[in-house]
């Protein structure tokens, strides 16, 4: 209770809490604390999105067009994307994806023998795609570089996530894949399928020449 009051007062006074971005260097440090830590104090969703999660996606995005733009990348300008638009299109299928990933794992939970709650599934996957984050400003290095390091970053990020949802969701142990995949194939179902009608209806998202499908991750 003391604990969920000084976090009431620390977000009353202004300032994000330290536990938030602590989390950004724990999930690479010591991910397992990390996870354990969130669990124990089991934010509220308006605190954690406006505090962690917004903020972070809005980070990534706005540091990787700039990386983007500041690093050439060899290929032809029709090939590049509206930057503006394309950070609209990317946060909004950002926020999307979260959201039908912290969703999925909060409805399935009920089928899995976890623990239902939509507070803890944002919170579990706000945290585990902190990797993903920081492996979408690391794709704008030059070829191989920033596709090996953003894919390891997605990698990691669903690593994680799969130890979230066993810590954060209590998945029991025996229901974890279970649980894990099928959460998965629903949120990615739900953010292609707003990804594909976005890109079109946002003008500029898209390029006019398209090499390739990196574009679209």
């Amino acid at each position: 209770m003391a604990e969920r009051l000084h976090n009431h007062t620390t977000h009353a006074g202004g300032a994000a809490p330290t536990w938030c971005w602590r989390a950004v260097r724990g999930v690479f440090t010591c991910p397992r604390a990390t996870l354990r830590e969130w669990h124990a104090r089991d934010p509220e969703p308006r605190q954690l999105l406006v505090w962690f999660t917004l903020p972070m996606v809005i980070a990534s995005v706005m540091l990787a067009g700039w990386a983007n733009e500041a690093i050439p990348t060899g290929f032809p300008p029709e090939t590049r994307p509206d930057p503006i638009a394309f950070g609209i299109y990317s946060g909004l299928t950002q926020m999307v994806g979260l959201l039908a990933l912290a969703a999925c794992a909060h409805f399935l939970c009920d089928l899995f023998q976890g623990r239902s709650d939509f507070r803890r599934g944002l919170a579990a996957v706000s945290v585990a795609l902190v990797p993903a984050w920081v492996g979408n400003v690391l794709a704008a290095l030059p070829w191989p570089y920033g596709a090996h390091l953003a894919l390891a970053g997605i990698v990691y990020s669903l690593v994680l996530l799969f130890a979230a949802f066993a810590v954060i969701l209590e998945i029991r142990k025996g229901q974890r894949i279970a649980h894990f995949l099928p959460t998965l194939a629903g949120a990615l179902l739900i953010t292609f399928a707003f990804a594909w009608q976005a890109v079109s209806l946002i003008p500029g998202a898209a390029p006019a020449v398209r090499l390739g499908t990196t574009w679209l991750i």
